[in-house]
């Protein structure tokens, strides 16, 4: 049975120049390793999260440093990347800035009636983009559509809703950034 000592243990901080030290995070390694797929032609590509969790393993259970410089990072993972007989994939390898996120269902629940619900995500997604990232992640859209809606199944109402969100958080973020590359929705 593996040693779960060391399971908690925290990840690395990534040494980026010119910005403050971030908490490597899963998320933010399948998101790299997703758009590195798709630069090598892969739209889909569905081991990314194993690949992710892998390199997770490696830097919690053997990197003893607290610290880990972007580059050897990058080269962890293309280096893993060809182990495993991706090449294509490794040579479009960078790691993406940081992608900061934005819980809709969470933010239902805090404002839970559609006129507090848009103001409030307004100034979330004007604070995020404003992070000049190159991702904006969006979680937990269809929770968030049926506690707005008060439904308990999907409805005609929750897809006209759930457009409506994607939508304004689109117009709002290429009014605030036009150069911010990918909108994620999870």
């Amino acid at each position: 049975m593996p040693d779960k000592s060391n399971s908690d243990a925290p990840l690395p901080l990534v040494s980026i120049p010119g910005a403050s030290p971030t908490r490597l995070n899963e998320s933010w390694l399948i998101i790299s390793l997703e758009k590195a797929a798709a630069r090598a032609g892969h739209q889909q590509w569905p081991i990314a999260p194993e690949v992710a969790q892998a390199v997770l393993y490696y830097l919690r259970h053997d990197f003893a440093r607290p610290k880990i410089e972007r580059d050897t990072l990058e080269l962890i993972l293309r280096r893993s990347l060809e182990g495993i007989g991706c090449p294509a994939i490794a040579r479009h390898f960078e790691l993406v800035t940081s992608a900061p996120s934005i819980n809709l269902a969470a933010l239902a629940r805090e404002a839970p009636l559609e006129i507090l619900f848009y103001h409030r995500l307004a100034a979330l997604v004007d604070e995020k983009v404003s992070t000049l990232a190159s991702v904006l992640r969006l979680e937990g859209l269809r929770s968030c559509v049926l506690s707005l809606t008060g439904s308990a199944s999907w409805r005609t109402s929750c897809q006209r809703l759930n457009d409506e969100i994607v939508h304004f958080i689109r117009a709002r973020a290429q009014t605030l950034s036009p150069s911010l590359l990918e909108l994620t929705i999870w």
